[in-house]
């Protein structure tokens, strides 16, 4: 049996952050005929759920916050999370405040997100909290001091800066044991990168590998564009770059798609699900 899964801003989205009614259409019609695909995003619940709303629930556990959760869909229930320890949370805090930095630290108790910031000074910031609060309903909860719920049921932080800004605080933070980061380039705002933090223990490829040995794949297709994606291909038997993907993830792809705009994965898909034999298999 055969996996698709697919990274969503970059990859099967289009440039609007959205999928395109042809996309839907598609997805919903080789869903109902047994394809196993899910996705595989930095995204949370809250706005992947609501992006994917024109399709009935995923058949199986979307894999959410770069792999720090993975939640069913069709139940909306976490089947796996990754939390940080307290003691790493204020560490990665200690080095966000030495630079000058702010940022999101979402905690997962159960099934609703929340998502502390302390007193945001910089634009970008407020730009990123505005547009998901007006446009996924995301729970912000203002604090003095982010440590201070370091012991609760941290999954996850994030911020966003030119590039420049967030290298050396980028190396800092990957030098804490038990802590793993990436950096990546915002798919819509130019000039600007995500840096992203979880548990070591959690990434799309550990993911991919808990999925492949939960339910007995055989071979795992992935689609992906930026930086955060890159593990994530390494890990598939077959990973796809979009033409509009990083070098860095063309290098190590099986092949190059059409880009987001042109339905690269939803024609890949279509053509395997129909021509090369995938459907067959499934109905076997």
């Amino acid at each position: 049996m055969t996996l698709f899964i697919s990274d969503l801003d970059g990859t099967l989205l289009n440039n609007h952050a959205a999928l395109s009614e042809y996309a839907a259409a598609s997805l919903r019609k080789m869903l109902g005929e047994g394809l196993c695909f899910t996705i595989a995003t930095a995204r949370t619940n809250d706005s992947a759920s609501r992006i994917l709303s024109v399709l009935p629930p995923l058949p199986l556990p979307m894999v959410l916050m770069n792999g720090a959760v993975i939640l069913s869909a069709a139940e909306q229930r976490i089947v796996k999370k990754e939390r940080i320890p307290p003691d790493t949370v204020r560490a990665l805090l200690e080095r966000v405040r030495a630079h000058n930095q702010q940022g999101f630290l979402y905690s997962l108790p159960e099934r609703e997100i929340r998502v502390y910031h302390e007193p945001l000074t910089r634009p970008s910031l407020r730009t990123f909290y505005d547009y998901r609060a007006r446009v996924y309903g995301k729970r912000f909860l203002e604090t003095q001091n982010m440590a201070e719920h370091a012991a609760e049921d941290i999954v996850y932080f994030t911020t966003q800066d030119q590039i420049d800004n967030l290298v050396k605080l980028h190396a800092e933070l990957k030098a804490i044991p038990g802590l793993d980061c990436v950096l990546y380039p915002d798919t819509y705002m130019e000039n600007t990168c995500y840096l992203e933090c979880f548990s070591v223990l959690a990434s799309k490829k550990n993911a991919l590998r808990w999925l492949r040995e939960s339910y007995g794949f055989r071979r795992i297709v992935g689609f992906g564009d930026n930086l955060n994606d890159l593990t994530m291909l390494q890990a598939c038997d077959e990973g796809y770059a979009v033409a509009n993907a990083r070098e860095e993830i063309k290098a190590v792809a099986t092949g190059i798609i059409g880009s987001n705009q042109e339905e690269g994965v939803i024609k890949f898909l279509e053509k395997a699900w129909y021509e090369d034999g995938y459907r067959k298999e499934r109905v076997k």
